[in-house]
């Protein structure tokens, strides 16, 4: 399931995608680019405080984003596998 708001400007969005066995993944968007977090707390703390955040994933919105959401779950472990093709993709 998706939900999905515009956040602080028109040109950046916010979504939360989630199954319905208690999966999340937290996905902030803007200028072409997609930040997928574990959590919200995760996303709040780095897009909106500013803070720094260890763990989270930065693809390209348009290609990357939508393979993950046609290929991966909801978990954080597929998001993390998801990553790895990333580095693969790269290399």
């Amino acid at each position: 399931m998706l939900h999905n708001e515009h956040f602080k400007k028109a040109d950046t969005n916010y979504e939360l995608r989630h199954d319905d066995k208690g999966n999340a993944i937290h996905v902030y968007i803007k200028d072409g680019y997609a930040n997928i977090y574990r959590t919200l707390e995760d996303f709040i703390d780095r897009e909106v405080l500013g803070k720094e955040v260890e763990d989270y994933i930065t693809c390209n919105m348009d290609e990357d984003l939508d393979r993950f959401y046609a290929e991966y779950g909801y978990t954080w472990e597929d998001a993390k596998l998801f990553e790895e093709s990333l580095c693969k993709k790269k290399s």
